[in-house]
């Protein structure tokens, strides 16, 4: 890999990752402050509506990002093709939505929301009336006007919802701030990049060919990521659905959505990376940093939920705890797995496999809701949603290792540091005493101590072995300490 690719690779990396955590930055103040001016039942109705969304672009989900993403050509016909489809999806979305809104309302048992849904609707229009510009600088890996655009239409969803909660103490704000903030991106892509799309339905039959296979990877994705959600909205209360809500959002924003930044850095650098003659210890050490991310972040946001929830979204989310404490563990193994069977295989054209393991993954997943429906009661879907991505991360795991070609060992042997830093941080905050302090200052104090011994063990374990070369920590800590 030549140095300006290395370079270029670093840039964009840094610039998905801004873009990406600034987001969620702005999102998590956006849900705190909002736990505090609305309701549960209030997150619960959007919930619902955005169950619905949310499944129609799975069922039209043609995944022309990453196809313009791996288009070896910079081509504006192409470019204007995909742009015209979009805006195409955007309509099979939106018409539906209108005409089943009241059917929806019906189904849910609530009436207001038929204008809900048309609002999103709307939202869905606009959005897909979007620049494909931001995609063709993401493509020439200028991840900068990805950040501008992203950072600027979240402070415009933040302000907006905040300031009509505040005032209308109302769900309400949270669709105006969608519609303001839709509204603010669409006129701004343009703003910002000078591609002017045109409609054109150039290659259709390649775009056409492509989605067959990403639609179905979408429709699973949809499954896997709201089956659980759709199924509660129906058998449980708006109130008891906003609190699983915020819970199972917050569990993924501090776990799935890490390392997504760094997938989108990586994507455009795909066809290079495999062009290295050390590409597979490429792939070892992303996935270890994968797991050595995910692992204390899951188990250490588990062990602080008692703390966490009330200092950030109030003493009326105390319901959420236990479901945060099995969340977190839940979306810790459900990143692991998606990070690896989802992106890679995708990005490396290996669509049917990666399709394969995620309908595998759903048939885990319907039967686990089914028996906790059942045989035991909604309240404890969390703790067995957890149960059934342990049960598949070894079949997705061999999966890998047969499909790329790298021996199961290998990819475990990576993990075993963080495995330990993880063990001797859940002993040390699992046996932590009990101060009558403030929370938050509680919160603090456990997020240090469980940080400090989960990195102090891993850097140990890498002295006492001889800081071996070709590891995650080599990687990290030689550049840090300027170590060779």
């Amino acid at each position: 890999m030549t140095e300006q690719v290395k370079t270029n690779t670093l840039f964009s990396i840094i610039w998905s990752i801004l873009s990406k955590w600034g987001s969620k930055l702005i999102g998590m103040v956006s849900t705190f402050v909002l736990a505090r001016l609305l309701t549960p039942a209030d997150f619960g109705i959007i919930a619902m509506a955005t169950i619905v969304v949310a499944l129609l672009e799975s069922l039209t989900q043609a995944g022309l990002n990453l196809y313009i993403l791996r288009y070896k050509e910079h081509d504006n016909r192409v470019f204007n093709a995909a742009w015209t489809v979009g805006i195409i999806q955007s309509f099979v979305i939106a018409v539906p939505l209108v005409v089943l809104a009241p059917f929806i309302a019906d189904f849910y048992s609530q009436p207001v929301l038929t204008d809900v849904i048309y609002c999103l609707a709307l939202v869905r229009v606009i959005q897909g009336l979007n620049n494909f510009g931001i995609i063709i600088a993401q493509k020439e890996m200028n991840f900068k006007v990805d950040f501008v655009l992203t950072i600027w239409t979240r402070l415009s969803y933040l302000a907006a919802t905040i300031g009509f909660a505040w005032y209308l103490q109302s769900f309400w704000a949270l669709v105006i701030g969608q519609l303001v903030s839709s509204i603010i991106g669409c006129l701004l892509s343009y703003f910002i990049h000078p591609f002017r799309p045109k409609l054109s339905l150039y290659n259709w039959q390649d775009m056409l060919k492509y989605s067959k296979a990403t639609v179905p990877l979408s429709i699973a994705r949809y499954i896997n990521n709201q089956a659980d959600v759709a199924i509660v909205g129906r058998v449980a209360s708006a109130q008891f659905l906003g609190v699983y809500h915020i819970a199972v959002n917050l569990a993924g924003l501090f776990t799935k959505e890490l390392l997504m930044p760094v997938i989108r850095g990586l994507i455009p650098n795909l066809s290079v990376l495999r062009e290295s003659a050390n590409f597979k210890d490429i792939l070892l050490i992303t996935f270890a940093a994968a797991v050595y991310v995910f692992l204390p972040v899951g188990i250490g946001l588990s062990l602080v939920a008692e703390e966490f929830v009330p200092v950030f979204l109030g003493d009326k989310w105390l319901a959420a705890i236990p479901m945060l404490q099995w969340f977190s563990l839940y979306a810790m193994i459900g990143g692991i797995m998606m990070f690896f069977s989802e992106q890679f295989l995708v990005m490396m054209e290996k669509e049917v496999v990666s399709n394969r393991l995620m309908w595998a993954r759903n048939v885990i997943l319907i039967t686990t809701i089914l028996i906790t429906l059942v045989y035991l009661d909604v309240s404890h879907l969390p703790k067995m949603l957890f149960f059934s991505v342990l049960l598949a991360l070894p079949m997705v795991l061999v999966s890998i290792s047969r499909e790329l070609e790298i021996s199961l060992q290998r990819i475990l042997g990576s993990w075993w540091p963080a495995l330990t830093g993880a063990v001797v941080m859940f002993v040390v905050l699992t046996f932590f005493p009990q101060l009558h302090w403030p929370l938050f200052f509680v919160l603090l104090l456990k997020v240090a101590i469980g940080g400090i011994c989960y990195l102090a063990t891993i850097i140990l374990l890498f002295v006492v072995r001889g800081r071996p070369e070709n590891t995650l920590e080599s990687l990290v800590i030689n550049k840090a300490f300027g170590y060779k």
